[in-house]
């Protein structure tokens, strides 16, 4: 009885595997010694949400089950998944991948390659979001797919291609959102919108561990996720690289191409038009064939460099953009009837094995686009005018290092100066900028990273549309027609400048407040209890000018010696790599001296943010990961709706993203107001900022957007793409600041660029001193802004300062920590932490 039993039930599940394959992949000669994700998860594919270490584990599964694959570990998440490549290819080349992947390295260094033995690089990317699951669930049965396959399509496909997968993207966001889904399914499944396994809390899955968004992160390289890939991927340099996402409910499928006119303009037609033209027939073929709907040519564009199919672009690849309309859970309501899971995988699965017929059916088209794509760089490169170009910062060495190793991560080349040098009125100092040429393999990075685009074909945008790297780091720079004299390339070895050896002192210690690590360092001291004060003036002592900002640590009035201070203070210079400067008198050879009461004691912050529904998830990331990454300082985040029972008395600041807080009634407004008075230290951002003006909290004043008086007749299909026009979905603009305000305290010049991607736009303050940074009247650098807001922004306040009794109000127009990229405005949050308190001290700055 018990054996007819388990025969009864092998057969069961033979039949169930069947039925899965016949849906999945119909007509598909696979090996039945291969096990199928069903089989191992014991659930048919659709039917729940596959944990991520679940699907590692399939994968190591087959990789023992089949002698086509190898799973190779690239590194692990913040929350400590790892983070694997799975590689498939025909056992002799699984053998010799070493030799493959440096065979193929040498189109990009533009040597002579034999395309006809030479296989194409497909790279299968998945579930950057983590809340577009299907892709993940997908990779499952791509990789069976191609572990499993036989006969003459298994030979077609593994004799022209090695494939490496990395199954997940973003594993900390999809197993967040599996954890929700899962546990709100219901038996049988709810396929109401209103749902709440259709709704998930804030933060969403989409986000990684520190809630940005991964596939923004390609070209700004901030997280360790990205860092790992892109470590990885710059070994392969893959000719083709599949990007899965999911988007809303009611809508189909989209592929590549994306809109036109919404192209980067660095990027030759033959990517956009020719290839893109080539490949989408397989998927118009693959969809046609199963009868899913599907659209291309519109929403998505493929201007911003850092998605996940635009960043292989600028490598010589082709990178490829999906969309299903997603379930969001397992069953759900659309205007095109129920949407199921197992409907969305099926699509996924689908463009996945066509990118592969592709990459297959196309391979010496693609080896040779990439070949032609390096040779041409270098022959434009010889063409152009512009050899490269000069930067760095001659304070900041910090802030140099961390744009030098941001270069390290695209294999970007770059050289010392052996001289200063001086490109135009600029002067550059050696040891602190660099040369970048034009002419090496990531040309199209390094125009990019400096790029200015003001001219643009079209006026609606699906992200940013700037993304200039030199500006948003703050670093002094300028485009040079003449090879400097050359030092050394920077490398690892860069990183090991050595700053001043650390001395001793009996009298005190300056800290120069230009360094970007030098608040870093300020927390160190102040969490252990080290008295530290901020120098509201300049002055020169030691041989050294000293400006705004500059922090002096006294050895006497310390809560320990001075051998135990130096012992801290010595760590500190170890653990930050900043200047610690001995100084043996008070006396300053000009401007104040170190006993001056225009030094004022600077207090550690204890900081919250509000989060939750109603605040932008991104923002109030980049503020936990500036504080904690950058500073290792914790900020407590408060969930809104928790706010009326917390001691606000317990903190020193609170922090305001852009969002709606509508949940803050009047109580909550007053609770704020009151903290204020009595020496809280409130600091908003962006729509923050004009729900403090609303609330007359601050009394500042928003500049009111007037409707159109006589707006002209339109047709009805151009509405959105009008209304799309008037945001400011991302430009960088001038702003003149006043850097003898402590909140500019730290920059060297009054002129500095700030990121703006919204229309929150602040009055100047009537109070003369109280409007710290104000754009200037023609403030426009770069990308794109509809004129109406462009004379809004223009002589309009950027940051504002307000003291309400014993406390303080700074409002952000913008957002100075923008993508955890925007080193040059992050010391603008920086000193609203640090010097807040230091903002009322003229009042009282001469007392007797």
């Amino acid at each position: 009885m018990k054996k007819t039993l388990l025969l009864v039930f092998a057969f069961l599940s033979c039949i169930s595997v069947f039925s899965q394959n016949e849906y999945f992949l119909p007509k598909k000669n696979l090996n039945p010694q291969i096990p199928s994700p069903q089989q191992f998860l014991g659930y048919p594919i659709g039917s729940h949400h596959t944990r991520y270490d679940k699907i590692v584990e399939y994968m190591r599964v087959l990789e023992k089950a089949s002698d086509r694959i190898k799973v190779v570990s690239i590194g692990e998440t913040n929350e400590h998944r790892e983070q694997i490549i799975v590689h498939f290819a025909k056992p002799e080349n699984l053998a010799k991948l070493e030799t493959i992947r440096k065979n193929h390295l040498d189109i990009v260094e533009g040597k002579s390659v034999d395309f006809e033995n030479q296989p194409s690089i497909v790279w299968l990317g998945y579930n950057v979001h983590g809340n577009e699951a299907s892709g993940g669930e997908a990779s499952l049965l791509t990789a069976y797919y191609l572990a499993a396959i036989q006969g003459d399509e298994a030979s077609k496909i593994y004799d022209n291609a090695v494939f490496l997968m990395e199954p997940i993207v973003n594993p900390d966001g999809r197993d967040r959102f599996n954890n929700w889904v899962n546990m709100h399914k219901g038996e049988p499944n709810v396929t109401d919108p209103n749902d709440r396994e259709h709704n998930e809390v804030w933060p969403s899955g989409r986000v990684n561990h520190y809630w940005f968004d991964l596939n923004r992160d390609w070209y700004l390289a901030v997280h360790k996720e990205s860092r790992n890939r892109l470590k990885y991927y710059h070994q392969w340099m893959p000719n083709v690289v599949t990007d899965f996402h999911e988007m809303g409910t009611n809508s189909t499928h989209f592929f590549e191409p994306t809109k036109s006119n919404a192209e980067n303009p660095l990027v030759t037609q033959d990517n956009y038009k020719m290839l893109n033209g080539k490949f989408a027939k397989y998927f118009e073929n693959a969809m046609n064939e199963i009868g899913s709907f599907y659209y291309t040519k519109e929403s998505f564009d493929n201007f911003y460099p850092g998605y996940g199919s635009s960043y292989p672009d600028m490598q010589g690849g082709l990178g490829l953009l999906f969309e299903q309309g997603s379930s969001r859970g397992h069953a759900q309501d659309s205007d095109n009837g129920v949407l199921t899971y197992k409907f969305a995988v099926r699509n996924q699965l689908v463009n996945a094995i066509a990118t592969i017929q592709a990459g297959v059916g196309e391979r010496k088209i693609l080896l040779k686009h990439q070949s032609d794509f390096f040779k041409n760089i270098e022959k434009d490169a010889a063409k152009s005018l512009v050899k490269g170009y000069v930067i760095g910062d001659d304070f900041d060495l910090n802030r140099n290092k961390a744009f030098w190793d941001l270069l390290l991560q695209h294999k970007i080349k770059a050289y010392q100066l052996k001289n200063d040098t001086k490109v135009g009125e600029v002067n550059f100092k050696t040891g602190n900028a660099i040369f970048i040429p034009i002419n090496q393999p990531q040309s199209l990075l390094v125009k990019s990273i400096f790029d200015r685009p003001k001219s643009f074909a079209d006026s609606v945008f699906y992200d940013t549309s700037t993304w200039n790297l030199a500006l948003a780091f703050g670093l002094k720079h300028a485009e040079t027609k003449v090879l400097p004299d050359l030092g050394s390339a920077i490398n690892e070895a860069s990183f090991d400048t050595k700053t001043n050896e650390f001395v001793k002192s009996d009298y005190a210690y300056l800290i120069d407040w230009r360094d970007y690590n030098a608040a870093k360092a300020l927390y160190k001291l102040l969490d252990k209890e080290i008295l530290v004060k901020v120098a509201l003036k300049s002055f020169t002592n030691g041989g050294k000018n000293w400006a705004h900002g500059s922090l002096l640590i006294p050895v006497q009035n310390q809560k320990i010696g001075s051998t135990e201070l130096s012992e801290i203070l010595k760590q500190v210079h170890g653990s930050t790599q900043v200047d610690i400067f001995p100084v043996s008198t008070g006396f300053s050879s000009a401007g104040i001296d170190l006993g001056s009461n225009s030094f004022k004691t600077v207090l550690k912050p204890k900081a919250m943010v509000l989060a939750g529904f109603g605040t932008s998830q991104y923002e109030v990331g980049e503020v936990w990961h500036l504080l904690e990454t950058k500073l290792q300082m914790p900020i407590t985040k408060l969930e809104m709706t928790q706010f009326a029972r917390v001691n606000l008395n317990s903190y020193t600041h609170l922090v305001m993203v852009s969002g709606q807080y509508d949940a803050l009634n009047d109580a909550s407004v007053k609770k704020i107001k009151d903290w204020v008075k009595q020496g809280g230290n409130l600091i908003t951002l962006k729509t923050a900022s004009e729900w403090a003006i609303k609330k007359e909290i601050s009394e500042s004043k928003v500049i009111n957007v007037e409707p159109e008086k006589d707006p002209k007749r339109m047709n009805f299909e151009k509405l959105a793409d009008a209304q799309g026009a008037k945001s400011t979905g991302g430009a960088i603009f001038e702003v003149n600041i006043d850097t003898t305000h402590p909140l500019g305290f730290g920059f060297e010049s009054n002129s500095l660029q700030v990121y703006r991607n919204n229309n929150t736009f602040l009055e100047k303050s009537k109070n003369a001193v109280s409007t710290v940074a104000q754009y200037t009247a023609n403030p426009w650098i770069c990308g794109y802004v509809h004129p109406s807001s462009l004379s809004k922004i223009a002589n309009s306040a950027a940051i504002i300062s307000e003291t309400s009794g014993a406390g303080q109000i700074i409002l952000f127009s913008d957002n100075p920590n923008f993508r955890g990229i925007w080193f040059g405005t992050n010391k603008l949050f920086f000193n609203a932490l640090f010097f807040s308190s230091a903002l009322g001290s003229q009042r009282f700055g001469n007392e007797e």
